[in-house]
C-alpha cells in the first residue's frame, strides 16, 4: 500500500519518498525501512547524551516543521518487548512534532545494539554541536565503558583528536557543582581544566566559583592554580611571563590547551636554544601525558 501524503505530516513525507516517472509514490517496503509511526508508540532513548533540550529551540523547529514538514526522518528500533519503538536518534525532532500536535512521524527502522544506540545518538549530537563538554565526556565514558574501547579506538570512531576526548574525559573528575556549571554554560572546557591540579575538592569549588564571579580567561585561571601549587615561584613566574615574547606566549597557551598540563618554554635569542618544561600534578597525570605524546609507562 503506497503512503499518502496527508495533512498530519504536512509535505514532510512526500519529500522524503522518491517518486516515478508516472508520480507514483514508491511503498514503504521498498524504503529499507521508512515508514510512518504513530509518535505515542515511541519511546526516548536510554542512551541519549543529551540532557537539556532549550524550550525556545523546540518552539521554533515545530514551528519550521509545520511549515515545511519534517524533512529528514527519525531513526528508531522495534523496542525488545514487542510494544512500540525506541527512538535512536532524532530527539529534537521528535519533541518539536509532539509540540506541533502531529500523530505522526516519519521514520526509519534499524536493528541495534545497545552500544551501537549509544554511538549513532552520540555521533548525531556531536555533528550537531548540541552536547556541552560534561555532556559529551559522559557519552564518551560511557562507550569506553560499553564497548571496551581505547580512546585511541573512540577517537577514530567518531571522528575526534584523541587528546581532545581524552581531555573531556577529565572533566568527569571535578566535583559535582562545578560540572553543573560547565552545563549551565557559566564555566567552559578551558577555564575548568587547571582545576584539576588542585587536590582539594573544595578548593576546585571555590576557585571555580571565584572564576565565574570575577569572569577570569582560561589563562588567568591556569596562573591563578599555579600560583596556588607553586607560591615560591610567583613572583619569578609574573616577571618572566611580562619580560617573555608574545610568540612564545602563545606556544605555550597552545601546548597548555592541547595537553591540559602547565607548559614553560625556555628560550634564548642569542643561540636560539631553550628547553620546553612539562609540569605534572601526580604519577598519574604525568602517565597521561606520556600517553599524548605516544610514550607508555
Amino acid at each position: 500500500m503506497a503512503l499518502g501524503k496527508g495533512k498530519v505530516l504536512g509535505r514532510g513525507l512526500s519529500n522524503l519518498i522518491p517518486v516515478n516517472e508516472k508520480n507514483v509514490e514508491v511503498t514503504k517496503d521498498d524504503m529499507s525501512g521508512l515508514r510512518e509511526i504513530k509518535i505515542s508508540e515511541i519511546q526516548p532513548n536510554p542512551h541519549q547524551p543529551r540532557k537539556y533540550f532549550s524550550d525556545a529551540a523546540i518552539q521554533e523547529l515545530s514551528q519550521t516543521i509545520q511549515q515545511h514538514g519534517v524533512i529528514q526522518p527519525i531513526t528508531v528500533q522495534k523496542n525488545s518487548s514487542g510494544a512500540g519503538f525506541i527512538l535512536i536518534a532524532g530527539e529534537r525532532r521528535l519533541r518539536a512534532c509532539k509540540l506541533a500536535g502531529f500523530q505522526k512521524i516519519p521514520a526509519v527502522v534499524k536493528d541495534v545494539s545497545e552500544a551501537d544506540m549509544m554511538e549513532i545518538a552520540l555521533i548525531e549530537n556531536l555533528q550537531r554541536e548540541d552536547l556541552n563538554p560534561i555532556e559529551e565526556a559522559q557519552a564518551y565514558q560511557n562507550l569506553i565503558d560499553k564497548r571496551g574501547l581505547k580512546v585511541t579506538d573512540l577517537a577514530t570512531r567518531v571522528g575526534k583528536n584523541r587528546s581532545t576526548i581524552a581531555n573531556l574525559i577529565r572533566l568527569l573528575g571535578l566535583p559535582k557543582p562545578v560540572q553543573d556549571w560547565v552545563k549551565e554554560g557559566k564555566l567552559t572546557e578551558g577555564q575548568t581544566r587547571p582545576l584539576l591540579s588542585l587536590p582539594e575538592t573544595k578548593k576546585q569549588i571555590d576557585v571555580a566559583a571565584k572564576v565565574i564571579e570575577e569572569n577570569w580567561t582560561a589563562r588567568e585561571v591556569e596562573n591563578y592554580v599555579s600560583n596556588l601549587l607553586h607560591p615560591d615561584k610567583k613572583s619569578k613566574s609574573q616577571s618572566s611571563g611580562a619580560d617573555k615574547d608574545a610568540s612564545i606566549v602563545k606556544i605555550e597557551s597552545k601546548l597548555r590547551n592541547k595537553y591540559s598540563a602547565k607548559v614553560e618554554i625556555s628560550h634564548n635569542d642569542s643561540n636560539g636554544k631553550g628547553k620546553i618544561t612539562f609540569s605534572y600534578a601526580n604519577l598519574s597525570d604525568m602517565e597521561r601525558i606520556l600517553d599524548q605524546f605516544g610514550l607508555k609507562l
